[in-house]
This record gives C-alpha cells, sequence and structure tokens, in this order.
C-alpha cells in the first residue's frame, strides 16, 4: 500500500506563499478521469489592506457566502461576498491571526491571534470582536467539532492544545503535550480530534466527548509535520501533509 503521507519540500512551501500584491486568487479545479486535478485562475478579489503583508487561513459560511480571510500581518479579517467577490468588512483587533474557524449555528467566528495570544471572537451579524480568550503560546490552526460545540486550538508554542465551549465562549480545558501543536483536525466519521505533534511525527488522538488523548499515530515518512489535511475516500480517511523531508 502506498504511504498516505505527502511531504513538501522548503522551496515548495515558499512558492506557496503569498505574493506582494494585496490580492486573493480564487481557483477552479477541474477533475479529470484520471484522478488527476488542473487549477484554473477564475477571477481576482482585491483587499484593502497594506500590501506585502502575510495572509494565512481561510474558511467559507456558505449560508451567507461568505470568504473569511486572515491577513496575518495586517490583524485583519476580511469578510467577503462571494456572490460579488467584494469586501463587506475588514475586522480589525486580530493581531497577527493564523487560524479561522467559523461555527455556522452560532453565526461566530473565531481567530487565533497569535499576535496578542489570544483567541478571538467574532459575531458575524455585528462584524466586529466581542470577546477576547487568552491561550498560552501562539494560538495557531484550530478545529470545529459541531456536535460537541467545541473549538480545539493549537497553541504551537506553548505545546497545547485549548478546548473552547463556544455556546460559553470559555476555554474549559487546556491539554499539555511534550511537542509543539501543529493544525488539529475534526474526523466526522470516528467522532475524533487528530492534532500532529510536529516534533515527534506524531498524530495525537482526542476523544471530544471526555477531552482526553486517546490515542497516538507515529508518521515515519514525515519530519515537522507542520499542515495536513483530512482527504475523503471511499476506504475512509487518509491525509494529506505538509511538512519537511
Amino acid at each position: 500500500m502506498s504511504d498516505p503521507l505527502e511531504i513538501r519540500t522548503e522551496s515548495e512551501r515558499k512558492s506557496m506563499r503569498p505574493t506582494k500584491r494585496n490580492s486573493l486568487l480564487i481557483f477552479l479545479l477541474v477533475t479529470t478521469m484520471a484522478v488527476c486535478a488542473t487549477l484554473k485562475s477564475i477571477s481576482t478579489i482585491d483587499l484593502p489592506g497594506p500590501t506585502g503583508k502575510r495572509f494565512d487561513y481561510l474558511t467559507i459560511d456558505y449560508d451567507d457566502h461568505y470568504l473569511l480571510s486572515a491577513h496575518l500581518a495586517a490583524g485583519l479579517l476580511y469578510v467577503i461576498d462571494l456572490r460579488t467577490n467584494r469586501v463587506v468588512k475588514a475586522i480589525p483587533d486580530v493581531p497577527g491571526a493564523e487560524g479561522v474557524e467559523f461555527v455556522p449555528e452560532l453565526k461566530k467566528v473565531y481567530t487565533s491571534n497569535a499576535g496578542d495570544n489570544t483567541i478571538g471572537v467574532i459575531d458575524l451579524k455585528q462584524m466586529k470582536v466581542i470577546k477576547k480568550l487568552p491561550t498560552e503560546a501562539k494560538p495557531d490552526g484550530s478545529a470545529y467539532a459541531a456536535p460537541f460545540h467545541k473549538l480545539y486550538v493549537s497553541d504551537e508554542r506553548g505545546k497545547a492544545e485549548a478546548i473552547v465551549d463556544v455556546e460559553q465562549d470559555r476555554i474549559v480545558k487546556t491539554l499539555h503535550f511534550d511537542s509543539e501543536t501543529g493544525m488539529p483536525q475534526y474526523d466526522p466519521v470516528a467522532r475524533k480530534i487528530y492534532v500532529n505533534l510536529q516534533d515527534q511525527n506524531i498524530f495525537a488522538v482526542i476523544d471530544p466527548a471526555t477531552d482526553e488523548v486517546v490515542g497516538r499515530y507515529t508518521s515515519e515518512s514525515a519530519k515537522a509535520i507542520t499542515e495536513w489535511h483530512w482527504i475523503p475516500s471511499t476506504r475512509g480517511l487518509s491525509w494529506h501533509v505538509k511538512g519537511t523531508s
């Protein structure tokens, strides 16, 4: 069986970083019968923030047709209407925003603010930050376990995972590891959270029902795993990884 982990080199990662032009490209994914994919540029969205500043995560509010884009180095979260490709609001007070997670049933967005070590809570109806939750050090990627109404935020430098009750907007537990924590993901089939321990080439498994670590998986073919995501398949779930070889 082939290894489900695909590793990107440092040069490949650099080539994926945003250019100095302050815009977003929207791509159309065309899949061929041979399961090959081609990306085609279909539109460009110009953004109002300072040029040459790094962006980070994106997510979509499908109900309202909003694209939510973290402009990390500018400390802004852009709310973009995908029906018009126009910026509805540039929300400030999200310094160093990295992870962005949308909770549809509450119309709230959570940002991982590495600039002030907080999790920002944004009311999308008001288009503003309504609360900040202090974390340990450099909050980064995040994942939402909808059936449990919990948000999982990796405190990368703090070697921890902060668990947020989104109905109360408070941190209910923090799990500590002996490694920096990377991007978490929620598996809706197994109903588990997976977080990569990027110093150890390990995926830790968290049960949202108890918020306890219930397993660990080692990946010998990856070093310093930093980002990954689930790839659905007919045989279950595998993953794609971005790291260094």
